[in-house]
């Protein structure tokens, strides 16, 4: 018969909240919000992370569990899951914003009805989306940008806990510039195909008025997916470019709300 005795009450405490917050924030992200992935896998994971990272992090999460008393689990779990949400929403805004492009641009060449549910997303969405996000993901992976993210979850521990929380400077003017930049953003990567439409809707009202008798519903839908295409062909290297470094740019946003 093995028998367990817990030595540092204090400190098992201080990894299982080390470990909610790792978790809340990593189940946010996309290679792991995804349904197929196992939940074991996504638990497992986060605690080998958790436990890589906690000899460092230790210090400050102990101030909050000697701070709050261990009897007060309840709440210091609530605590750090809260935190963690937030940080895992924000890291994972930074990538809604080609989604959101994508949307714009299925939409104006005429794809907006080939859309499918998806339950990460929490509703419908498009194969282009998907195709755009995903590419931006695998650039971020193989790049190794996804490390300040990481950094940033790490910096967090010492900046953004409890004991402290209330004393932080509220500044909602960041976080409001942080998704005006988003919304500008997905509006600037969508730009070459809202002109092309732009342009061809001015040129079929010519035409219509010119040539009455045509079909001009059926020729401006055949245009605009064609044109759609050939601009999104053409413009895809720099596409994937400026939205690469959008999301670098993103980055120093990222760190000065955790730091």
């Amino acid at each position: 018969m093995i028998n367990f005795q817990i030595v540092d009450l204090e400190l098992l405490v201080a990894f299982w909240l080390c470990f909610i917050r790792w978790s809340t924030v990593l189940l946010q992200m996309p290679l792991f919000d995804d349904t197929s992935v196992p939940t074991v896998l996504k638990v497992l994971f986060s605690l080998i992370v958790a436990y890589c990272f906690f000899a460092n992090v230790q210090s400050p999460v102990l101030a909050d569990v000697q701070h709050f008393g261990v009897n007060n689990l309840v709440f210091l779990t609530m605590g750090e899951a809260l935190i963690g949400l937030a940080l895992g929403f924000l890291a994972n805004t930074f990538l809604t914003i080609f989604n959101s492009a994508g949307t714009l641009m299925s939409q104006q060449i005429g794809f907006g009805a080939v859309r499918y549910f998806d339950p990460n997303m929490g509703g419908q969405t498009g194969p282009l989306e998907k195709m755009i996000s995903w590419t931006i993901l695998i650039m971020i992976l193989t790049s190794g940008a996804l490390l300040p993210i990481f950094k940033g979850i790490y910096t967090s521990f010492f900046t953004i806990n409890l004991s402290t929380f209330f004393s932080l400077p509220k500044n909602p003017e960041i976080l409001l510039n942080v998704f005006k930049s988003l919304f500008a953003a997905s509006l600037f990567l969508a730009t070459p195909i809202l002109i092309t439409n732009l342009v061809t809707v001015v040129v079929m009202g010519i035409i219509a008025r010119s040539v009455p008798q045509l079909n001009i519903l059926i020729v401006s839908f055949i245009i605009n997916i064609a044109l759609g295409l050939l601009v999104i062909i053409n413009t895809s290297h720099e596409f994937f470019n400026v939205g690469f470094k959008l999301y670098t740019d993103f980055l120093g946003t990222w760190f000065k709300l955790v730091s």
